[in-house]
């Protein structure tokens, strides 16, 4: 007996049910690839930017000192806005001044630490080195030593004399100010150190960091007061912050408030 014969609309089901799997097939081998293509080119790319991360916190350290600079710009425009220098402006302009400075440091500053966390596995505000005892009172003393020795030959902590001239809205709105330029100061220690301290292969005593600080933050001080002391004074300034972070264990945690404390004090 033979067999009854297939229908052809069952033979064309058939044929474009095959070709369909077939298309199917084809595209889901070529996406499966192309997965896999970028799996590999994002692991590429993170294991060059694991293999380089001194290169990556360098560059974030840049963006510190550009949010430094920022100042200098603003300056320079309302030289050209007022006809004055800021030496001379008044205290109504010099409270606009850092209305304006503060914000735009504080988002600088939450972008630098995002960044070099996310990107770096660098948490500015942990400690990244071990101390000894002796190292982390040294550390401690020096920057209020520092700050006893300018009161006593200033006549006064400078914080006091301030608070005594100035009206109370400047002088609140002139040390807040303080405080994020210490922090964006104490961001280009931190990122600089780590970054040496990976270029050496080992966690470094040289304050790298201060050195780099004392370059940018004296020619910042330089174009902006037009003053070869000024500079030099604020490169010294920058190698004591240096030191100051290496002694307590470079965390910018403790590193910063002490830095403060010596600033307000000039």
């Amino acid at each position: 007996m033979q067999p009854l014969p297939v229908p052809a609309i069952f033979h064309c089901h058939s044929q474009d049910f095959l070709v369909s799997h077939n298309i199917y097939t084809t595209h889901s081998f070529f996406n499966l690839n192309q997965r896999q293509n970028n799996i590999k080119q994002k692991k590429i790319i993170k294991k060059r930017l694991q293999a380089k991360p001194h290169a990556i916190l360098l560059a974030i350290c840049i963006l510190s000192f550009f949010g430094l600079c920022i100042e200098g710009i603003q300056t320079l425009a309302e030289k050209r806005i007022y006809g004055i220098d800021i030496t001379q402006f008044s205290q109504d302009q010099l409270v606009r001044h850092w209305q304006i400075i503060i914000p735009i440091w504080l988002i600088v500053s939450l972008l630098v630490i995002w960044l070099s966390k996310n990107k770096c596995n660098h948490n500015v505000f942990e400690s990244h080195s071990v101390r000894h005892k002796w190292q982390m009172i040294l550390g401690i003393a020096l920057p209020i030593l520092l700050a006893v020795l300018w009161s006593c030959l200033n006549g006064g902590p400078g914080f006091y004399k301030y608070y005594t001239i100035f009206p109370i809205k400047m002088f609140v709105y002139q040390y807040v100010y303080y405080i994020f330029e210490m922090l964006l100061a104490g961001l280009i220690i931190s990122l600089s150190q780590k970054a040496f301290d990976g270029i050496l292969g080992k966690s470094s005593n040289i304050p790298w960091g201060g050195l780099v600080l004392g370059l940018s933050w004296g020619l910042i001080h330089y174009l902006t007061k037009g003053s070869l002391f000024f500079a030099l004074f604020a490169f010294v300034i920058a190698i004591i912050f240096g030191v100051i972070f290496n002694l307590v264990g470079k965390d910018l945690k403790k590193t910063w408030p002490l830095m403060y404390l010596v600033f307000v004090s000039i």
